[in-house]
């Protein structure tokens, strides 16, 4: 009986034992199966997610495209504006300010849109020389234009469309005098005076341009290179 009595009880532990781990089995597959069924939901969530940012990452950049395209087109327009007329103040100030705009958003998209590097040099013949280097523009554009917008429409100019040039009088706020005059130069090897006016001049990935204030002979040769 005494062995008997040890046995039931052994096999009653043993019994209470596998009571208790088939509870234990049984809530841990219940909270398995509950993290399974969330992680499924937030796997489908993330998922969903992506597809909506890849969406409005597409819709972004086609924005960003029209936009490049439109600045192109109002880049041309100032480009033949007369310089006295409000538009032209209102429409240099605002693409400036537009492409610094463009600049910013352009460097937060995943597919950055094509720009030049220009490199762009003012003497204002009293000894100061102020470089703008490394500056992007937009492919497409003049020297006039590249100017106008790295100095942020700090440019006046008279248009004439017989010519489809500017005649440039004032370039960073220096405005030229009676002996003095603004020459338009560009670099090749060494800097020479251009052979058309900064409307002519079509600007490459690192182009070097400048501008000089400064005296005149009677041929109205410069009397100063940069």
């Amino acid at each position: 009986m005494p062995a008997k009595g040890v046995f039931y009880g052994l096999v009653a532990v043993f019994l209470a034992l596998l009571i208790i781990l088939s509870s234990l089995t049984l809530y841990y597959y219940g909270q398995e199966q509950q993290s399974t069924s969330q992680n499924q939901k937030y796997a489908d969530e993330l998922t969903t997610a992506l597809v909506r940012y890849n969406s409005l990452s597409g819709s972004f950049n086609a924005s960003l495209a029209d936009y490049g395209t439109a600045l192109a087109l109002l880049s041309s327009a100032v480009a033949n504006l007369n310089t006295s007329t409000p538009a032209y103040r209102n429409a240099s100030l605002d693409l400036a300010s537009l492409w610094s705009s463009y600049e910013q958003l352009s460097s937060a998209s995943g597919r950055k849109p094509l720009v030049y590097s220009v490199h762009l040099l003012l003497d204002f013949g009293n000894g100061t020389r102020r470089w703008y280097n490394d500056t992007s523009i937009q492919p497409g554009w003049n020297g006039y234009v590249a100017t106008l917008v790295l100095l942020g429409g700090n440019v006046q100019a008279v248009w004439y469309p017989q010519y489809g040039e500017h005649y440039v009088t004032g370039v960073g706020g220096a405005p030229q005098a009676e002996s003095t005059s603004w020459f338009f130069w560009s670099f090749a090897g060494n800097w020479t005076l251009a052979s058309t006016g900064a409307d002519g001049l079509r600007v490459n990935n690192g182009t070097s341009i400048a501008w000089t204030l400064c005296g005149y002979d009677i041929n109205y040769d410069p009397t100063c290179s940069p």
